[in-house]
């Protein structure tokens, strides 16, 4: 299989950690950089590494904003920020598709806005801050609730947590519920598509569900809800800490989520509703496997098929991975009848240091093709290629 090639590439100031297409206008994206200040090392510490930290060191980062444009990414304005940027996220909704969040190194989310005059380039403005948390918690991740103007967090302390998210006026004491937590860090989580549960995983190579109600401020940790779900942890599949998880399909009686691990898998796992796992297929991509995008899905629909009803489980997925220091991968999920397996339909490896952010425009270009924005942490390194 032949490695993909780049059309350009830039060198940012400081080390990105994460990046996201704005949906509103695509061929703009944001990228979040993380930079801890050490006094005697030349070399910036990483995200995935802070359980190394010692107290009293400062991180700081930045919010870009880039532009694709024919075969060239360059940048439109950066913001700095007085915290390292962990992860970005835009809301999923059209009225509000400018808004976006970020996590930060000491225990807010950031809300910024995309702006934009008529004629002008646009930039990004700081909206608002929501501190949930004192200032020495790193929030590592976090999600916009499907349903609800809420988010899920993961926390370096080891807690997964609900926030209350109102975007009107400053808050003193922002309203959030731990809901679950890991003995070690909490890496990532993701919610069911009606945001009734959510997958979290941490440094302790546990994947975990939790039930949530209605109400996102309500959790349910020992009990199965009117749906009947289960809430429970799993620590013998990976074989180190969960750091991806995404969910790709659901009906009534079992769940599938695709999970990636420091342990360098990519895994793909049925869950029922009372909580029994199975792992279906599996693969080794040669890299901790940091993040996961999901570009396409195939369902294939008889010719008679009801409009009506839910689409059935994909027969083809197409994923975009983050594989940290084995570059990025776009890889194939593929089902047989009962029987599933991943292939790797390229790799793009000009990536010398950690892979954590890479998104894709949701559009195909003339001649087929996905566009394709990665970055790697140490070098500052920003790539534009297509597949």
């Amino acid at each position: 299989m032949p490695s993909i090639e780049y059309l350009q590439s830039l060198t940012l100031d400081l080390p990105p950690s994460c990046i996201e297409f704005w949906p509103r206008n695509s061929q703009y994206a944001v990228i979040g950089t993380y930079n801890l200040e050490k006094q005697d090392e030349s070399k910036p510490s990483e995200p995935a590494q802070e359980e190394g930290q010692k107290n009293g060191q400062q991180r700081n980062g930045s919010l870009i904003l880039v532009r694709t444009r024919d075969d060239l990414v360059y940048i439109i304005g950066t913001l700095s920020t007085s915290s390292a940027v962990l992860d970005v996220h835009f809301i999923p909704s059209e009225d509000l598709g400018s808004i976006f969040g970020v996590a930060t190194s000491t225990g807010s989310i950031g809300i910024y806005e995309i702006v934009q005059s008529h004629g002008q380039l646009p930039m990004i403005e700081h909206v608002k801050t929501i501190q949930y948390f004192p200032e020495n918690v790193l929030i590592t991740a976090f999600s916009w609730h499907p349903e609800t103007p809420a988010v899920g967090m993961t926390l370096s302390t080891g807690k997964v947590c609900l926030g209350i998210v109102d975007l009107g006026e400053e808050i003193e004491s922002p309203s959030h519920i731990d809901i679950g937590g890991h003995e070690l860090e909490a890496w990532t989580l993701a919610f069911l598509p009606n945001g009734s549960g959510l997958y979290s995983g941490g440094d302790d190579s546990a994947l975990k569900f939790l039930e949530v109600s209605d109400n996102p401020t309500s959790v349910h940790e020992g009990t199965p809800t009117p749906s009947g779900r289960m809430p429970w942890t799993d620590k013998k599949i990976h074989g180190a800490g969960v750091t991806a998880i995404l969910p790709i399909a659901l009906d009534d009686t079992r769940s599938l989520i695709v999970t990636g691990s420091y342990d360098d898998h990519i895994r793909l796992v049925q869950v029922s509703n009372a909580g029994h796992r199975q792992v279906l297929t599996e693969m080794n991509l040669g890299g901790g496997v940091w993040r996961l995008k999901m570009l396409e899905r195939k369902p294939v629909l008889p010719a008679d098929w009801d409009s009506s009803k839910p689409i059935p489980c994909p027969d083809e997925i197409t994923l975009l991975v983050s594989c940290m220091h084995a570059g990025t991968r776009i890889i194939k999920l593929v089902r047989s009848g009962e029987d599933w397996q991943f292939e790797v339909l390229g790799m793009f490896q000009r990536h010398k240091s950690m892979n954590y952010g890479s998104d894709c425009r949701p559009e195909f270009n003339a001649k087929g093709q996905r566009t394709f924005i990665t970055t790697s942490f140490y070098d500052r390194l920003v790539c534009l290629w297509r597949f």
